[in-house]
């Protein structure tokens, strides 16, 4: 395996864990197809995406997309995606990024739009 990355940082950006993994997968085909074998750290980075990923990235898209309505901060709703919370306690905690309040109301509406993606 490589023990160095060569990779120039063209954009940040908050991406969930399926996004993550569907990004990195591209990365390591085009790795493997150049040098034959992956950095350790991107093959262990797979594994996590792998193992955390709850859902595939086209739901998690369209999911980050539907949380947007709601104006929550780029971070959060990625942490929606990645956690899928199910209870407004769990939820709650996921909103400490956020520089407003948000109601148990909207809060129930942001979870009935996370379990359609997350069940």
């Amino acid at each position: 395996m490589s023990s160095e990355l060569d990779i120039e940082v063209i954009e940040e950006k908050h991406v969930s864990n399926p996004v993550a993994k569907k990004l990195l997968e591209k990365i390591i085909k085009r790795i493997e197809e150049k040098e034959g074998t992956i950095p350790l750290l991107l093959h262990k980075t797979m594994e996590y995406l792998r193992q955390y990923s709850k859902m595939d990235a086209d739901k998690a898209e369209a999911l980050e997309r539907e949380l947007s309505a709601f104006e929550l901060k780029p971070e959060t709703i990625v942490m929606f995606v990645n956690i899928c919370p199910e209870t407004l306690d769990e939820a709650r905690t996921l909103l400490v990024l956020e520089e407003r309040t948000i109601d148990t109301e909207e809060l129930n509406k942001i979870l009935e739009v996370v379990k359609k993606y997350c069940s």
